[in-house]
């Protein structure tokens, strides 16, 4: 699991009282757990999955989430009167090995998507290294779906202040960023202007591979104003068991994803949209692209566009240059602060008589010596 994102309590809370999400895990739980087996539950925040499990009967439950959220689990599990059976973990499940392979495994790792940071490769690797042969995963699978939609409040932030203002200043040179970054929306079913395509089954007990690419056709079947497109996902936890977070549900915690079109485009009914997607995880993060034509009833495309995440991002030549093959990183002082501190590392002296070393060999940069354990702990803390 990707230890990238993170939540505070209240979010936490949020997900728990996210309706008919957790009743259709619960649901989903309950059916998979036999008397006495084990659960890793992956993501676990402060273990409501964890608790669950202990209720339903699992013998014995490891609860795997790198953030300090887990402690909450500790004393839950005692007010729960389970704590004999949960096993925690703080740290990534990539990283851990468990005595045995687990009956069931647990997680909700999404964003807004199910192509979200480390999600998918973490789930291959908990299939691969701790599911027993015949063992339940939770949840089996994702469909995603899109559609065309209009949404001229959500199109706004794309528009505003870029190519238009009230300040009396042309910052039309941010729009060409601005529409090729995607936004989190909660949009109802009176939002889309086609019916929505399938575009992929994220089957999560056969997939070997975090990226994603589709085609699809959508056709207008009311007129209207194309702000994006919109993308969402539908989950199967068990059979017959799932939730959706489409247009017309019941909002959930996910949120939809709002891809906007370079510029908004009026359609009638029967016009064609052909769109690409691709989704490709780069260093722990999603790079989007999404590429659309539209098509009059009888005509050739009549305009395309062609739009990623990476032209979102606005990047200095400096930046650029500095990640070249043929770039020479500058020795600086800072370098020289963390090889040490690195070099020190050697499972046996403590972050005390690292700071301490530290600050004796650059008594410049520290003033004290607990300045150096603050810089020592925050460093060690990225290779937890």
């Amino acid at each position: 699991m990707a230890a990238t994102t993170t939540y505070s309590i209240v979010s936490y809370g949020g997900m728990v009282a996210s309706e008919p999400r957790m009743s259709a895990y619960a649901e989903a739980l309950r059916r998979a757990v036999t008397p006495g087996c084990t659960v890793i539950d992956i993501g676990a925040g402060p273990g409501v999955f964890s608790l669950l499990a202990c209720q339903y009967g699992a013998g014995s439950v490891i609860a795997i989430e790198p953030d300090d959220s887990v402690e909450l689990l500790r004393q839950m599990a005692k007010d729960n009167g389970c704590s004999d059976r949960i096993t925690i973990v703080q740290g990534l499940s990539t990283e851990f090995t468990p005595p045995s392979r687990a009956g069931v495994i647990i997680s909700d790792i999404r964003g807004c998507l199910p192509l979200f940071e480390g999600h998918i490769p973490t789930i291959i690797d908990a299939r691969e290294r701790m599911l027993a042969p015949g063992g339940t995963l939770i949840p089996a699978r994702d469909k995603l779906r899109v559609a065309l939609a209009q949404s001229s409040e959500d199109y706004a932030s794309y528009e505003v202040p870029w190519a238009r203002n009230g300040l009396g200043l042309n910052l039309a040179g941010g729009q060409r960023f601005a529409v090729n970054c995607w936004w989190k929306v909660k949009l109802g079913a009176d939002a889309l202007l086609s019916d929505p395509a399938d575009v992929a089954v994220l089957d999560y007990y056969h997939i070997s591979n975090p990226d994603f690419a589709a085609e699809a056709e959508l056709q207008a079947n009311r007129s209207g104003t194309a702000h994006g497109l919109l993308v969402w996902f539908d989950a199967e936890l068990a059979p017959g068991v799932g939730f959706s977070n489409a247009p017309g549900e019941p909002p959930l915690i996910y949120g939809q994803t709002f891809l906007p079109l370079q510029r908004a485009m009026k359609v009638s009914p029967g016009d064609r949209i052909s769109i690409e997607l691709t989704a490709n995880l780069i260093e722990g993060s999603y790079v989007w692209g999404w590429n659309t034509s539209f098509h009059g009833e009888g005509k050739a495309a009549t305009e395309s566009f062609r739009q990623s995440t990476f032209l979102g991002k606005v990047m200095s030549p400096q930046s650029l240059k500095s990640r070249s093959n043929q770039f020479v990183p500058p020795s600086s002082d800072r370098h020289a602060v963390d090889r040490l501190c690195l070099s020190l590392i050697d499972g046996k002296r403590s972050l005390g008589i690292i700071a301490a070393e530290l600050r004796a060999s650059f008594p410049d940069r520290f003033e004290s010596v607990a300045q150096a354990l603050n810089h020592v702990a925050s460093l060690t803390a990225r290779y937890r």
